[in-house]
C-alpha cells in the first residue's frame, strides 16, 4: 500500500497511474511530528511526501523525525515545478538525509519505485549547491570590500568639504597661457625652423662634396625639377624638418591639454607671429635673406649644387610645420568623440579671418608651383603665375595678416578670463 499525503500537487497525484495502486490520501497542510503520530498505527510499503503539504519543509529538522519513523529509500518527494522547490541547497540537504528520490512529476516518482535513485545518481546535486554557496560567498564579500570603499570614499569627500569651507585649501587657478604662446610663436617655432634649415644646408653642402656634378647619381640628387628647386635632397630636409616638428607637437600637444585649452585655440596666436616672420615678412620686408646669408658657413660658389636658397627652404619649412599641426587636430578630432564644449574655447570672427588670409599666404604658394610643376605653359599656369608673381596682392595679404596678428595679440593680453560661479549645496 501507497501513503500519499498531499496539498497543491494533489492533481498531480489523482491524474496519475498511482491512483491504480492501493493507496490512501491525506490533503492538507501537516507537521512532521503529526503524520508520524498518524503513520504509526499503520502499515505501508511506500511513503509519497508533496513538499507544499510539509511545514518548515526547509528545516532540516523536519526530515529527521520521518527518517526516524520510515526508511528513506522507500519515501518518494514530489517536488513543485518552481526554483524555490527544487533548488540545489533544498535537494543537497534531502540527499544529505539519505533522501535520493524525487521528482516533480508522478510518472517519474511511479518509475523511482522500480528503479530507485543511488546517491552517485544525485551526487551532482551536493556538487551544484557547494559551487552555488562559494559564488554566493565570493559575491557577499565583493559587495562588502564595494560598501566599505563607497564608505570610505564619502568619510573623504566630507573631511575635504569641510577642510575646503575652513580655508585650507587654495582655489584652484587655470594656468596662463598668453606667454606660452609668444614664446612658441616667437621662439620655439623660428628656432626649429632655423635648425631645420642649417641641417639641410649642411647636408647639401656634404653632398655637394662627396657627389659629383656630372655624375648621374650628381644629377638625380641635384637636379632642380620643374625650377623651382625640388628635388630629392630638399625633400629628404624637409622630411627632417618634418620629424622635428612632429617631436616636438607631441610635448606641445600635452602642454596645451594641462592648460586646459583646446588644440585649435591655443595655436592661433603662436601661428600668427610664425606666419608673419616666414611667410609675410618675405613679401613685406624680406629681410630675413640677410640673416640666411649669414648664417651660410661655406659661400654658395664653392656650392654649385645648391639651388635652393635657403631663405626659401625655410619658407617651405614654415608650410610643412603649420599643415602638419593642422593634420593632427584633424586626424585626432576624428578619432574623439566630443559631448562637451567650452564656449569660451570657440574662435573669435577675427580669428577665423586670420585663419582664411593664413589659408591664401600657405595655399597660393603651393597652387602656383603644383601649376608650374603639372601644367607647364598652360592657362591655369599663367593664371596661377599672375597671382602669385603679383606684387601688391601677396603684399596685402602680409599686411593684413600682420594687421590680425596685432590685434588678436591685444585682444588676447586684456581679454578677461571667463569667472565661474562655485554652486553651494542650497543653490543646488
Amino acid at each position: 500500500m501507497i501513503v500519499v499525503i498531499a496539498n497543491k500537487l494533489k492533481d498531480v497525484i489523482e491524474k496519475s497511474e498511482l491512483t491504480q495502486l492501493e493507496h490512501k490520501i491525506a490533503n492538507g497542510v501537516f507537521s512532521s511530528s503529526d503524520c508520524v503520530r498518524t503513520l504509526e498505527k499503520m502499515n505501508f510499503d511506500y511513503l509519497i511526501l508533496d513538499v507544499t503539504a510539509i511545514k518548515n519543509c526547509y528545516e532540516i529538522s523536519a526530515w529527521k523525525e520521518f527518517k526516524n519513523f520510515f526508511d528513506p529509500t522507500r519515501t518518494l518527494i514530489l517536488l513543485e515545478e518552481t526554483k524555490s522547490q527544487s533548488n540545489y541547497s533544498f535537494l543537497s540537504m534531502l540527499i544529505t538525509m539519505g533522501y535520493y528520490n524525487f521528482a516533480k512529476t508522478a510518472e517519474d516518482l511511479f518509475q523511482l519505485m522500480k528503479t530507485p535513485n543511488t546517491y552517485e545518481m544525485v551526487s551532482k546535486y551536493q556538487q551544484m549547491a557547494m559551487a552555488m554557496k562559494d559564488k554566493k560567498e565570493n559575491a557577499a564579500i565583493k559587495i562588502g570590500d564595494y560598501e566599505r570603499g563607497i564608505a570610505e570614499k564619502q568619510d573623504m569627500m566630507q573631511d575635504y568639504m569641510k577642510r575646503y569651507q575652513e580655508g585650507e585649501f587654495d582655489e584652484a587657478k587655470i594656468p596662463k597661457s598668453f606667454g606660452y604662446q609668444i614664446k612658441v610663436g616667437l621662439l620655439v617655432l623660428p628656432f626649429l625652423t632655423i635648425l631645420s634649415t642649417m641641417i639641410f644646408y649642411l647636408l647639401e653642402s656634404w653632398l655637394g662634396q662627396v657627389i659629383k656634378l656630372d655624375s648621374n647619381l650628381g644629377k638625380n640628387l641635384f637636379q632642380d625639377y620643374y625650377g623651382i628647386g625640388l628635388n630629392p635632397i630638399t625633400l629628404l630636409g624637409l622630411f627632417i624638418a618634418l620629424l622635428l616638428f612632429a617631436f616636438y607637437y607631441t610635448h606641445l600637444t600635452s602642454e596645451i591639454k594641462r592648460r586646459q585649452m583646446t588644440n585649435g585655440k591655443f595655436i592661433i596666436l603662436p601661428f600668427a607671429i610664425y606666419t608673419f616672420l616666414f611667410i609675410g615678412e618675405y613679401h613685406l620686408l624680406g629681410s630675413f635673406e640677410k640673416l640666411y646669408d649669414y648664417l651660410l658657413i661655406l659661400p654658395n660658389g664653392k656650392n654649385p649644387y645648391i639651388n635652393l636658397d635657403l631663405y626659401g627652404f625655410a619658407r617651405m619649412c614654415a608650410m610643412v610645420a603649420i599643415i602638419l599641426f593642422y593634420f593632427k587636430i584633424l586626424v585626432s578630432n576624428s578619432k574623439v568623440l566630443k559631448f562637451e564644449k567650452d564656449l569660451s574655447q570657440n574662435l573669435t570672427f577675427l580669428e577665423k579671418l586670420w585663419g582664411v588670409i593664413e589659408t591664401l599666404l600657405l595655399g597660393l604658394p603651393i597652387l602656383y608651383h603644383f601649376a608650374h610643376m603639372k601644367m607647364a605653359g598652360t592657362y591655369v599656369d599663367q593664371i596661377f603665375s599672375k597671382i602669385y608673381q603679383e606684387p601688391m596682392l601677396m603684399k596685402a595679404l602680409a599686411a593684413i595678416e600682420l594687421l590680425l596678428m596685432v590685434i588678436i595679440l591685444i585682444f588676447t593680453k586684456f581679454k578677461k578670463e571667463k569667472k565661474y560661479k562655485v554652486l553651494r549645496e542650497e543653490d543646488l
